[in-house]
């Protein structure tokens, strides 16, 4: 497991609080439109890319998934 800064830390936080933000937005909706769909899929990518920059692997991911059942 890669190690991080306070920073990167920090950082990817709030990356993952906004792609659950705007998943739940979607999910929540009758009928999301494509910008909604649009927000959520760029807010993922933001993750993955931040995974792929710093070498996480799938101690993150329980981390994202502890992270999303505590909402």
């Amino acid at each position: 497991m890669t190690r991080l800064s306070d920073e990167q830390y920090a950082e990817y936080v709030e990356l993952l609080k906004a792609w659950l933000e705007t998943d739940k937005t979607v999910k929540g909706l009758q009928s999301p439109d494509a910008a909604a769909r649009e927000r959520a899929t760029q807010a993922y990518a933001a993750v993955q890319s931040f995974r792929e920059r710093y070498g996480l692997d799938g101690h993150e991911r329980a981390l994202e998934r502890s992270t999303r059942e505590a909402r």
